[in-house]
């Protein structure tokens, strides 16, 4: 509009003809670079509205595209099997050990090895019983002796039966100064033996002795004293023998009495007590079976010298083993005699039941014992560590889909639909039972979990359930 004004100011000016021909020119090319202007910033305009909307419209369809279809089930309450998991040793359920009081005694043969089942009266070992049998052999004779003097004692006396009692007398008297010597031989062997022990057991200390040689020394020193105790008992037996010699030359120099009867027949039965003694002692050195069972374990040798009190073999009785495992005052209380129960160690199966319930709990640990009888028929072992689950009945728990249970590291998570997100929440999965998994903590009956799809989730993805 300016440059029209210009114009026509000019009209009065001829010498710039040239000039308003420029002039004249000019609106048009105004005009026309205006317009291409114009419609350049249009389209601009036009091209950055759509570039501003672009990355909405894609973000809006990733998004639609990225929503995941899942499955839910919705977690309910159900009957689902009681069962206690305990883990334990299988043990022998009645453990013996086998030996002879026979101390001193040499083996001579072994009948059974580890692992043989044996049973109740099987010899198992034999230890040397010559000496006995010739101390058997005269306490025989002096029985019979016995009873010839209960026939004589009825008679009168006659010189020979009272010369007889003085020569048994002082026989016996001769015996008491033996016996008498030989305790005080055992009592000096002992305090040797005791001092050496004692000396082994500071040699040990200080490195000089292997343990092997101090624990011969310590059974010597063991030997020693029932060698002094068995000397004790013979003196003692002696002692007595030489009473009784003396009461019956007392009454042998007296005459024929009744009282000769009586001392003739306790005579008899003393000897006839010996004899049964000494056929004892011959019996405890055939090593027996007290019952059916399995040898578990051998330490009897050929050529060992038996010490009385020492093992020579252990068995099971009856070959009965069981688990006992330690469980808590809260689950004992919910345990029966009778209830059954699966024990397996990875590779072997077996089914028990429930024998014996602890009737007391450690006060420290909270802890009763239970122990489960298993089979002998099975393949298990003492010793072997063992898992088990004991069936308790049923009971009323809040359980999920097994598959909807993921794991992340020590920790178990679901994920619950809700309003088209799927929310992460961590659980404390109790017992699994077939396709259900028992949830403890982190879920509400009634929530949806999502089962189908739920390992490519992360926490707040939004979801869209499928059929």
């Amino acid at each position: 509009m300016m440059v029209l004004e210009q114009h026509k100011n000019d009209e009065k000016a001829p010498a710039k003809a040239g000039r308003r021909f420029k002039l004249k020119k000019a609106p048009v090319i105004f005009v026309v670079a205006a317009t291409i202007i114009g419609i350049a910033g249009t389209a601009s305009i036009s091209g950055l509205a759509y570039m501003a909307g672009a990355p909405k419209v894609a973000a809006a369809k990733a998004k639609t595209a990225s929503v995941a279809t899942v499955t839910a089930t919705t977690a309910q309450l159900q009957l689902i099997p009681d069962t206690l998991s305990l883990t334990g040793s299988i043990s022998a359920t009645d453990p013996l050990t086998i030996g002879s009081s026979s101390s001193g005694l040499v083996i001579t043969q072994v009948n059974a090895e580890e692992g043989d089942y044996v049973h109740k009266g099987q010899v198992l070992a034999t230890l040397d019983s010559s000496v006995l049998r010739a101390q058997l052999a005269a306490s025989e004779a002096r029985l019979q002796g016995a009873k010839a003097s209960l026939v004589k004692a009825a008679q009168p006396n006659r010189p020979e039966d009272i010369g007889s009692f003085q020569a048994a007398h002082k026989q016996a008297l001769a015996d008491v100064q033996n016996k008498r010597a030989m305790l005080d031989q055992a009592i000096a062997s002992r305090q040797l033996s005791r001092n050496t022990a004692v000396r082994y057991a500071s040699l040990l200390k200080d490195g000089a002795v292997s343990q092997m040689e101090a624990q011969t020394k310590e059974t010597e020193a063991i030997t020693a004293n029932s060698t002094v105790r068995a000397a004790e008992e013979n003196l003692s037996a002696a002692q007595f023998m030489a009473q009784q010699g003396a009461n019956k030359l007392a009454m042998a120099t007296q005459g024929g009495r009744a009282e000769d009867v009586v001392i003739s027949q306790a005579s008899a039965n003393e000897t006839a007590a010996s004899v049964q003694q000494m056929r004892a002692q011959i019996e405890q050195t055939i090593v027996r079976a007290p019952d059916d069972g399995l040898i578990t374990k051998k330490l009897a040798h050929i050529g060992d010298v038996n010490l009385g009190g020492k093992a020579l073999f252990e068995m099971i009785r009856r070959g009965n083993i069981e688990l006992r495992a330690q469980v808590s005052q809260d689950d004992i209380s919910r345990l029966k005699v009778g209830q059954k129960a699966q024990i397996t160690d990875g590779t072997r199966k077996a089914n028990g039941s429930v024998f014996l319930i602890s009737p007391t709990v450690d006060a420290t640990t909270r802890l009763g014992i239970v122990r489960i009888s298993i089979p002998k028929t099975s393949d298990f072992k003492p010793g072997m560590f063992v898992t088990g689950k004991v069936e308790r009945g049923s009971r009323t728990a809040l359980v999920v889909p097994n598959s909807a249970v993921l794991s992340e590291g020590d920790h178990y998570y679901v994920f619950i639909y809700k309003d088209g997100i799927a929310l992460k929440r961590q659980v404390n999965v109790g017992a699994r039972v077939k396709d259900a998994a028992e949830i403890h903590e982190g879920v509400q009956v009634g929530d949806q979990i999502i089962g189908a799809g739920a390992g490519f989730l992360n926490d707040l993805d939004p979801v869209a359930l499928g059929h």
